[in-house]
């Protein structure tokens, strides 16, 4: 067995799995796994689904600001474009799912492209 999670990342969650055979594992077999090294039942749920669609080689390759997303969007000419196809653009070039999610949005959000709805 293995030593508990060191920290709360995506590279120590999939250090975990791989020492327990990850790849052989199913979901609920990987979320177990990570609770019993420490993780929380949300953290281990979303951990397991990354490991398991994206394997152990997921690292984020890019950092950017806000302000470089923009550019890069402007460039891709991403206020004609959805929102989907502007988080795949941003991923081809190397940046995480989570960062490209948040930096579409906050685009879209800075562009008016999207309206939040008041209470």
């Amino acid at each position: 067995m293995c030593e508990q999670l060191r920290a709360f990342k995506q590279q120590e969650y999939s250090r975990v799995l791989e020492n327990h055979g990850g790849k052989t594992l199913s979901n609920k077999q990987c979320i177990k796994v990570l609770i019993q090294h420490g993780a929380s039942y949300n953290q281990a749920n979303n951990a397991a689904y990354t490991y398991l669609k994206h394997g152990n080689h997921l690292e984020i390759q890019m950092n950017g600001t806000q302000e470089q997303y923009n550019i890069i969007l402007d460039n891709f000419k991403g206020q004609r474009k959805g929102n989907m196809e502007c988080i795949r653009y941003l991923e081809g070039l190397g940046y995480s799912q989570g960062q490209a999610k948040t930096a579409v949005w906050k685009y879209r959000k800075s562009k008016g492209l999207i309206r939040l709805m008041q209470k």
